[in-house]
């Protein structure tokens, strides 16, 4: 698989920011772009999320690698979460919380193994593209991507850009498609009615809560013929019989529920354990069907990049398949493994990176080059005695390419700073193994998140 093709695109870029010089910089545009970006919907910690005014724009053969990407993975995914489910020998490859196990083997009612990921991965010039992480479920990005093409829409750059060649998105299938995919896995089971009343189910802790997001998809499901309304996870009862929802962050509140969307992950409801247990219990009893079931938490958890290295997964995936995972999932060792050589982790700290196995915005995600030898050796000696709910594991760091972009963060300087080159993570949607866009984050930093100064870039397809 050869993502070479992304240079060929270089001369649309070009052309792109050849349109922004001859404004000057475009300072208007900019200031448009970003007051509409905050008037829609994608925030973060209460601010517009911050965007680059340049787009990434990308081909067809480009399109054609994404594609076979996504189903190449998703094809071994599932593989995964089948034998898993399947084979009380192959779960002790993992290393769960009880609580967890618990969870992912409750039947969802549905075949579909895994409904929607985000597969992650950054691409370098010299090794090719490496797998960062696998998102499932609460697979954010969308709205994101959504908003900031909204927003460098109105510019002239954009607007002559569009006007030269044949220009798409994926739009579409994200919002609209994911609709449909969701209701036809939903009526595939026996407990469907007509119209069911959906839940998007969410943890957010925050006092004022921005669901921009959960906001857009509800509102799909109901031109779609469906009432919908978003809920915290604790906001949910449940009598043994019906779940309800009650106070609605949007949507009608004290509703019965027939069928969620999990929008909450693991990791926040083993946080909130006490207060999540009408909506586990209903799901436990099968009173109402979730898509999204638990059984993708297999997936989403970071240890999966160690299991499948492993013989016992080996043995299960086909020659291209094993070719595929040796190329492409880095080498991933967990902290606490007998057989790791805790001093070569520390001494060549710039070959890795540490994550915590479960979480999410790249928490506490290391990169070691970014840190003093003291800083890295201390740091291991502490996850290494983590006694949290999620262990540490160190992967093989590959750093990504860079590509120029404008950031955009709010800041007066913005509207007329300079080009800088980023650092960039492609994100390919998967829906129920079909591939379903592009969610692209770009950053300043080694890590990249939201947290760290990471935008999101619109991404553009060319189709001449």
């Amino acid at each position: 698989m050869d993502l070479s093709c992304i240079e060929e695109e270089e001369r649309y870029a070009r052309e792109y920011r050849e349109y922004v010089t001859e404004l000057n910089g475009d300072e208007r545009g900019r200031r448009a772009a970003w007051r509409r970006m905050g008037e829609g919907s994608a925030f973060y910690r209460g601010e517009p999320v911050a965007f680059s005014y340049l787009p990434r724009i990308l081909g067809s053969r480009t399109r054609e690698c994404f594609q076979e990407i996504a189903e190449t993975t998703y094809g071994i995914l599932t593989k995964v979460i089948g034998r898993y489910v399947d084979d009380p020998e192959y779960r002790r490859e993992f290393c769960f919380d009880p609580r967890v196990e618990e969870l992912v083997l409750m039947p969802t009612g549905y075949e579909e193994l895994l409904p929607v990921a985000r597969i992650d991965f950054v691409f370098n010039e010299d090794e090719g593209f490496k797998f960062v992480e696998f998102n499932t479920d609460s697979s954010s990005g969308m709205n994101e991507t959504r908003e900031s093409l909204a927003s460098i829409a109105v510019t002239d750059p954009y607007q002559r850009f569009a006007s030269r060649h044949a220009v798409t998105t994926d739009m579409r299938r994200q919002f609209e498609d994911w609709i449909q995919n969701f209701l036809r896995m939903y009526k595939s089971t026996s407990e469907a009615v007509d119209s069911p009343r959906v839940a998007i189910v969410a943890c957010l802790d925050s006092p004022n809560p921005h669901i921009g997001e959960l906001e857009a998809y509800r509102q799909l499901f109901e031109e779609a013929g469906c009432p919908c309304s978003d809920f915290d996870v604790r906001q949910l009862e449940f009598d043994g019989e019906k779940l309800v929802g009650r106070k609605a962050l949007a949507g009608d509140g004290d509703v019965p529920i027939d069928c969620i969307w999990r929008f909450c992950i693991v990791v926040d409801l083993l946080d909130h354990w006490d207060e999540v247990q009408p909506f586990i219990e209903a799901i436990r009893q099968q009173k109402a069907v979730m898509i999204g079931g638990f059984r993708t938490q297999i997936v989403h958890d970071k240890q999966l990049f160690a299991v499948l290295r492993k013989p016992v997964t080996q043995v299960m995936l086909t020659p291209e398949e094993r070719c595929f995972v040796d190329r492409h999932i880095p080498q991933t060792v967990f902290l606490d493994d007998a057989d790791l050589d805790i001093d070569a982790i520390k001494k060549h700290r710039e070959r890795w990176v540490l994550k915590p196995t479960d979480w999410y915005a790249s928490i506490n995600v290391t990169v070691g080059a970014s840190c003093t030898e003291e800083e890295w050796s201390q740091l291991i000696d502490d996850c290494v005695a983590n006694d949290g709910p999620s262990p540490y594991i160190v992967q093989e760091f590959c750093a990504p390419t860079k590509s120029p972009v404008i950031a955009l963060y709010g800041a007066e300087g913005d509207f007329c700073a300079d080009p800088q080159d980023f650092g960039e993570i492609f994100g390919v949607f998967v829906h129920a193994g079909e591939y379903a866009g592009v969610y692209l984050r770009q950053g300043p930093y080694d890590v990249i998140g939201s947290a760290r100064a990471g935008l999101v870039t619109p991404v553009l397809w060319v189709q001449d």
